[in-house]
């Protein structure tokens, strides 16, 4: 009850609600603090170690007074002079010592004092130039900066990924961490709106409260993706180490505003460093565990591009050299918006991403960076070695880069991705040409499969349960469903390239133009099929209708038993002919050993002669065409007829033999025998010698004298087992 209760409420509309109103609520505190703070209407930039006014608004006291680019010195209050420095603009988490926060706190003391007095106030440039004016007591909403509006819509679109995927995937941990992380960070850099949105200062009280917040809502963000990169898409840490890391991270945010203990280089920066180190190393485990199994691989190709390259870039051109002392490379703003796309990478990896296509994006995304990095390097070696100037460095840096970079690109995709990206256009003539050579339905359906098989490499393959219409993927690019030529069922290829890739909507492009020409040729063929078997059918029903009934009138008007004999074979002949030509299906081989027995046991029976048969093999196992049928049935209608006709035996023996795939047809009769050795080459013997040739086969002829002698044809004929 207290689950479907749960579940009725839960639903996703509802938490797409809640989620909105979280954002309401928290955007109403953020713009009430915000704008209860003083205005003055002027942008400010650090510049070296000097505040450079960017941009003067139209409703400034200062309008008229400052211009773009005036440089400000001090701020002069009640005949004190404030000194107006870079630190001003610098955010608390990024001074390095609990000293250099103090300074800014007092700092900010003094100028709280000085625009909350509401008295006129002097600012100076650092060429002497002196404007007075007085504050506006607050700000207007329409006096907040764009940058404020932009990092509020990167944050609600971070927050709302981490509602959807929790919305959709509830009651899981990787979900619910996300989620966490997502809350978190919107809170956190809610705060950082407010930092980085003032203009001369905020309360001192306020700044630490400020930075304190922050400070506890990135280190919960990083342990919430600290938890998916532990246990998602499987658990490579121990089950202690996430409740240290929460512990310690605790510690730090706690420690930040205690002031308990300050650390070397970087107060707060520096305890995170070895938190991204081993991060790394988590996702190295998770990659070698990912082995074999693609869709976890590209889980993890995913989170790493999205989460390790933001990370490191952060880390690199931001907080190393601030720790260092220095200026950041990339702002603050800057970093934020990178760190909003680890929510995108997360969200479309645990979701399992529908993308199917990432390998091959996160490859190209790398050759990218690559290249660019190329020339970032190039340009500085000939602009730091050789003493190039600016311009012509970077010119010289893209055409090295372009001379050593396109070709090694070039060569990375054509060895690292997989076949199936050559263009299908280059598959197409031997496509075409295996299956033109396909004669039957069957075998078009066995070139078909083998083609796939061949191109696509799966692990796995099995005939699906259900016919498709259409290729479609499966289980998020496990399985590839592929219909057969006839679309009576369908293939299931599980695992692709041995299951080191996933199937993606190439794939499905690609087996799909492949299936329409599979289908045309089939179609081709089956059409011509019919048409040369209606045209068979034509000439059996004439050779029937004349020839056919020419012998028959032969057979009733000769009168020697041999000529009348002659015209009936040649009747049997031409009806056999007829009735096997008109047949396409496989024949069994046990109807057929029947008939021969029936017939072969007629003619024995008419001449006097006792007949021996014996069989041995499972002749049930194979099937004959047409051709071999008719071939072999002349083989032992001639050989008996030759042993009835010369040679006057009382006895006739017929083996059939099935031994290796081969079938064993001996014919021995007694009588008037002699060595084939003195027999002369004729009409008989050599037609004999024709038709096993024309099977693939052998033929013998022996004298043996056990029993007693006796004549032995032995044929031996190659068979296919039914598949």
């Amino acid at each position: 009850m207290l689950n479907r209760l749960r579940n009725k409420v839960l639903l996703p509309a509802n938490v797409f609600l809640l989620a909105l109103l979280f954002v309401v609520l928290v955007e109403a505190i953020v713009l009430s603090v915000r704008l209860q703070q003083p205005w003055v209407g002027v942008s400010l930039q650090i510049q070296g170690e000097q505040l450079v006014v960017t941009a003067v608004d139209g409703n400034s006291p200062l309008i008229g007074a400052l211009e773009p680019g005036d440089v400000l010195a001090y701020l002069e209050f009640q005949g004190e002079r404030i000194p107006l420095e870079k630190s001003l603009l610098v955010l608390p988490l990024t001074l390095r010592t609990y000293a250099d926060i103090d300074v800014l706190l007092a700092l900010q003391g003094r100028l709280q004092q000085a625009f909350r007095s509401n008295e006129p106030l002097v600012l100076i440039t650092e060429d002497g130039w002196r404007s007075v004016f007085t504050p506006e007591p607050r700000t207007h909403i329409d006096g907040l900066p764009g940058v404020f509006w932009w990092l509020l819509f990167a944050n609600v679109v971070g927050l709302m990924l981490g509602v959807i995927v929790w919305a959709y995937k509830p009651n899981t941990l990787e979900a619910n961490s996300l989620l966490v992380a997502s809350i978190s960070y919107f809170v956190a850099e809610s705060v950082f709106r407010i930092t980085i949105s003032k203009e001369f200062y905020l309360p001192p009280s306020l700044t630490t409260m400020l930075a304190g917040v922050e400070a506890a809502g990135f280190n919960l963000f990083m342990v919430s993706l600290f938890s998916i990169l532990c246990y998602y898409p499987r658990r490579v840490a121990p089950h202690w180490l996430l409740p240290v890391m929460a512990s310690v991270l605790l510690l730090h945010s706690v420690n930040y505003p205690m002031r308990w203990l300050e650390m070397p280089i970087h107060s707060f920066m520096l305890p995170i460093v070895p938190f991204v180190l081993y991060a790394t190393w988590l996702f190295y485990k998770q990659w070698q565990g990912a082995i074999g199994n693609p869709l976890n691989r590209a889980t993890l190709l995913m989170l790493q591009l999205s989460v390790l390259l933001p990370v490191w870039l952060i880390m690199l051109l931001h907080a190393i050299p601030v720790m260092l002392g220095g200026s950041a490379i990339i702002g603050d703003v800057a970093t934020r918006t990178l760190l909003v796309a680890i929510f995108a990478g997360w969200a479309v990896g645990i979701l399992r991403f529908r993308l199917f296509d990432i390998e091959y994006w996160w490859l190209k995304s790398l050759l990218w960076i690559a290249g660019g990095s190329l020339v970032v390097v190039l340009d500085l070696v000939l602009v730091a070695v050789f003493q190039t100037s600016t311009t012509y460095a970077l010119g010289g840096a893209v055409l090295l880069a372009g001379f050593l970079y396109f070709p090694l690109r070039q060569w990375l995709l054509e060895t690292l991705l997989p076949m199936e990206r050559q263009p299908l256009l280059a598959a197409l003539p031997a496509f075409s040409q295996v299956m033109a050579q396909a004669t039957s339905l069957a075998e078009f359906e066995q070139r078909w499969r083998e083609t796939l098989l061949q191109r696509l490499h799966p692990l796995h393959w099995e005939v699906y349960p259900e016919a498709i219409s259409d290729t479609a993927l499966s289980d998020n690019g496990m399985h590839l469903l592929i219909p057969t030529l006839a679309a009576d069922q369908a293939y299931q290829f599980s695992g692709k390239q041995r299951a080191s890739r996933l199937f993606n909507s190439v794939d499905v492009k690609n087996v799909n133009a492949l299936l329409t020409i599979a289908r045309m040729a089939s179609s081709a063929s089956e059409t011509r099929q019919q048409a040369i078997l209606q045209e068979r059918q034509r000439i059996m029903r004439d050779l029937h209708d004349s020839l056919g009934a020419k012998l028959l009138t032969l057979t009733h008007k000769l009168t020697a038993p041999d000529d009348k004999e002659v015209a009936k074979q040649a009747l049997m002949t031409l009806r056999d002919t007829i009735r096997l030509s008109l047949k396409n299906a496989p024949l069994k081989l046990e109807d057929h050993l029947a008939d021969w027995r029936a017939e072969i046991a007629d003619r024995a029976d008419a001449a006097g002669v006792r007949l021996v048969w014996q069989q041995t093999g499972l002749f049930e196992q194979y099937r004959l065409t047409s051709k071999q049928v008719l071939e072999i049935t002349q083989l032992v209608r001639e050989v008996v007829s030759n042993a009835l006709k010369h040679a006057t035996p009382q006895v006739i023996s017929l083996q059939f033999i099935l031994k290796h795939a081969q079938l064993h047809l001996s014919i021995g009769n007694d009588g008037n025998v002699s060595d084939p050795r003195e027999w002369q080459a004729g009409t008989g013997l050599n037609s004999l010698r024709e038709r096993t040739r024309q099977l693939g086969g052998d033929i013998q002829f022996q004298l043996r004298d056990a029993p007693r002698p006796h004549n032995r044809v032995h044929i031996c004929i190659p068979l296919q087992a039914q598949s």
